[in-house]
């Protein structure tokens, strides 16, 4: 099956050429799927662009998009449609490229999403995956009530991980979302479009994950994403209610 992995960065000169060489390592083990990445880059001051313009002289696998919107989200919206149009791919790949994902579980996502799955996540919650045992406390409970959040107020109760990005989506149920009105900038994004895509029939899977802080660069996590994402699940919730009434 064609797949397209899809990497926003912003700020990731630091990362961004030895984490495409390691996916690119990787997906050429990967049998019976025909895989390419599609970089989304939100004109990174640090010239992250132009590393991947080097890249791209010698893969061809590898390309890139520049983005005009800011926003985790709009990227991966950027990056959906442009894929989507450009490659005709059967699967999309959500990933951070900060190594924060480890590459060898893409293989782990397809074979999930080959078992039947729609939308296959790479979840830190469920039994097997972890989050680093060096995060700062108040790191820890904002990653776990944010899924507490996701899964009781925005009714995504069958979903352990909410809020991974690291995912893989059949293009056939993407196509089923209004991908321009999903109202997420931020983080928030995946739950969003995890909410749509299960209200659209999407069987979801779960594969456990070790999330890896990254080394180098910084984290775009910031006090804006937080608020967004508390009062996008509200807003899911009252969409939840209304479509039951």
């Amino acid at each position: 099956m064609k797949t397209t992995i899809v990497l926003p960065t912003y700020n990731e000169k630091e990362n961004i050429e030895d984490f495409l060489f390691a996916v690119l390592d990787e997906i050429k083990k990967i049998e019976n799927f025909d895989i390419n990445i599609l970089v989304v880059d939100d004109y990174s001051p640090d010239g992250t662009a132009d590393i991947v313009k080097k890249v791209i002289e010698k893969e061809n696998k590898v390309n890139l998009l520049l983005n005009n919107t800011r926003g985790l989200g709009r990227a991966y919206v950027a990056g959906f449609k442009y894929a989507i149009e450009n490659f005709s791919p059967d699967i999309l790949i959500e990933m951070d490229s900060d190594f924060s994902h480890d590459v060898k579980k893409i293989k782990e996502l397809l074979d999930a999403i080959n078992k039947g799955a729609d939308f296959a996540i790479g979840s830190r919650y469920v039994k097997g995956g972890s989050i680093p045992s060096n995060w700062a406390l108040i790191r820890k409970l904002n990653s776990r009530w944010g899924n507490i959040f996701a899964r009781l107020i925005a009714g995504l109760y069958g979903v352990k991980d909410c809020t991974s990005g690291f995912r893989a989506i059949r293009t056939d149920i993407l196509k089923k979302v209004n991908l321009g009105k999903l109202n997420a900038n931020g983080y928030s994004f995946q739950m969003n479009i995890l909410f749509e895509c299960v209200n659209a029939g999407a069987k979801v899977s779960e594969i456990p994950i070790d999330f890896i802080d990254r080394t180098k660069g910084k984290s775009k996590l910031g006090l804006y994403d937080i608020l967004e994402f508390m009062v996008n699940s509200f807003t899911l919730r009252v969409k939840l209610i209304k479509k039951i009434l």
